[in-house]
């Protein structure tokens, strides 16, 4: 039975320095831009700059100046974490899974605790298919952070992928322990329940999933292909 696929949740958001935050309002990208590069042209060692320089050409949509800026950063600042991060994350969206993988390895050879960069590494796992590995980064995640929603989320969909259901079921029941009102893993809460024949289990997580987000195709699509497999038994 077709439901529409599982939804990976989406990466964790770039980790950045406060003035990537909290920019002024009137400050223009572009001149933000400019006062970092006048930073490094005065400095050229400076990893900080050189890592917020990274953090606004991604948000200007200028990838490669992006992947170069943190690749600079590293060179100065071999354990900078956070320009690890977002250099994996860069080569994520750019389909380059492997150098994200070797990426997130190196960031974990200096921490080998940050939840977030096993995290990630799970998904970049997850997109190559390699979903055993998938499976051990994200239970990575969660055992260093024991309240991480996403961690036991994807770590549910990954179970799915291998067909361990009940693995699956019992993820993501946890996950929304620690956040009920999370759209995303009562949806698909639904489709591990679906997967294992349990249909009148996922109607109600398809329900919950659209009492918290009514707009969700998904869910309504999902919900539609339930009901229809139910009126053919």
């Amino acid at each position: 039975m077709k439901t529409g696929g599982v939804v990976m949740v989406l990466l964790l958001a770039f980790v950045t320095t406060g003035y990537c935050e909290n920019q002024e309002k009137t400050k223009t990208l572009d001149e933000a831009i400019s006062a970092f590069q006048k930073a490094v042209e005065k400095n050229p060692d400076y990893a900080e700059a050189h890592y917020n320089l990274g953090c606004l050409y991604r948000e200007n949509g200028m990838g490669k100046n992006a992947v170069d800026a943190y690749i600079r950063a590293l060179e100065i600042d071999p354990k900078f974490i956070k320009a690890y991060n977002n250099l994996g994350i860069m080569y994520y969206e750019m389909k380059q899974l492997d150098l994200a993988i070797d990426t997130f390895k190196k960031a974990l050879a200096v921490a080998p605790q940050d939840y977030q960069i096993h995290y990630n590494m799970g998904i970049a796992y997850y997109g190559k298919k390699l979903y055993q590995d998938a499976i051990n980064a994200f239970k990575a995640a969660t055992k260093y952070n024991a309240k991480f929603d996403k961690g036991f989320c994807n770590l549910g969909i990954a179970y799915v992928a291998v067909n361990a259901f009940d693995e699956s079921i019992a993820a993501l029941k946890h996950t929304l322990e620690i956040n009920p009102q999370f759209p995303d893993a009562y949806y698909n809460l639904g489709i591990a329940y679906s997967k294992n024949n349990q249909l009148n289990e996922a109607v109600q997580s398809f329900k919950k999933a659209l009492e918290l987000n009514p707009d969700d195709a998904k869910s309504h699509f999902a919900l539609g292909i339930i009901y229809r497999t139910k009126s053919e038994k």
